[in-house]
């Protein structure tokens, strides 16, 4: 899918049902601009989507201080951040009281903003990240529509490690949550080492069984080096493994002081329309497997897996192992793109 311009005509997308749609946007190495597609992507669920129940759209950032962007992106910043609901997390009451501290707000256009959760507010020392899996995140996600979950530059490792009978992967635990619709966007700059990275990844979870329907790949040109076709090899390959790649080409308006800006004339670009419809049609893929979301139990120093009762109203208050092997040949008709483009 590449880019230009698409009539912006086409109404809202209902995102009707009580789990929420989960877009963890991963990557094999840094640099790739990962938090920058999140951000995208995040303004535009929340632009361009409906829900009965008034909920919102966030982004959970899985870095800490120093390491993510986000901190610096924000409109409004949060009293405090993960690092204190990290803290909090063996208490449910006082996690309920905590979380409307925590969360921070990004603007996004005329519609209610997007609240962030990221590493704000007291430096905490012993702080190295929020768990970028569901465990960590479940007290906040079932008050959602839909959730970005900028995770980390390590998932291509936890995917090898689940290959060779390690623990799950981020991602395998995501699909395996049966609170949650999973798309899993795969974030590559377009080199060949890039997307030889992300073949591999893609090979080690298609090895591991995991639903390869639910993953998008988003090759983005973020350097304008235009470095494809040079890639046509590795991209073929890929496009027998995973539901839909999507295109996004270089776009100097996408940043503005080092911060991204998606104004209305950004999100009708047609490679931005082109990564939303395939991430929504990603995540109605097959079912989570039992084997998967067993393995899924609360650990000591995680949030726990179920909300306290307070927390609906904190957030009314923010808010105006698998078996078997999946099959090569898994890209829709509808979002394949030939071999020759």
């Amino acid at each position: 899918m590449k880019g230009g311009n698409r009539p912006s005509g086409a109404g809202p997308i209902s995102l009707d049902g009580t789990a929420p749609l989960v877009v963890p946007v991963l990557s094999a190495a840094g640099g790739t601009g990962r938090s920058t597609v999140s951000a995208i992507l995040a303004v535009a669920l929340n632009n361009r989507t409906v829900d009965p129940q008034s909920r919102a759209v966030a982004v959970c950032d899985a870095s800490p201080r120093a390491v993510s962007p986000w901190p610096g992106w924000v409109d409004h910043t949060a009293e405090r951040g993960t690092a204190w609901l990290s803290a909090c997390a063996g208490d449910a009451e006082r996690l309920a009281r905590e979380v409307r501290r925590s969360t921070s707000a990004l603007k996004a256009g005329a519609d209610r903003p997007i609240w962030v959760l990221t590493d704000t507010g007291a430096l905490r020392p012993e702080f190295s990240g929020a768990d970028p899996g569901p465990r960590f995140w479940a007290p906040v996600l079932r008050y959602l529509r839909a959730a970005v979950i900028d995770a980390d530059s390590l998932e291509a490792f936890r995917l090898v490690r689940q290959q060779a009978n390690g623990e799950l992967s981020v991602i395998a635990a995501w699909m395996a949550d049966p609170g949650a619709r999973t798309a899993a966007v795969w974030v590559t700059d377009p080199s060949p080492a890039g997307m030889g990275r992300t073949l591999e990844a893609m090979t080690a979870a298609e090895r591991c069984g995991l639903p390869m329907r639910q993953f998008v790949v988003a090759i983005n040109d973020h350097r304008g080096h235009g470095l494809v076709p040079r890639a046509r090899s590795r991209r073929t390959l890929l496009a027998d493994r995973v539901g839909a790649i999507v295109e996004l080409r270089h776009e100097a308006a996408l940043l503005r002081d080092g911060r991204p800006l998606c104004s209305a004339d950004q999100l009708d670009r047609r490679d931005v329309t082109d990564l939303l419809t395939a991430v929504i049609g990603a995540a109605d893929g097959p079912a989570r497997r039992p084997a998967a979301a067993a393995a899924l139990s609360p650990v000591a120093g995680t949030i726990p897996a179920s909300p306290p009762a307070a927390v609906p109203a904190l957030l009314a208050g923010l808010i105006p192992a698998p078996s078997g092997r999946t099959p090569r040949h898994v890209a829709t008709s509808a979002r394949a793109i030939p071999a020759g483009r």
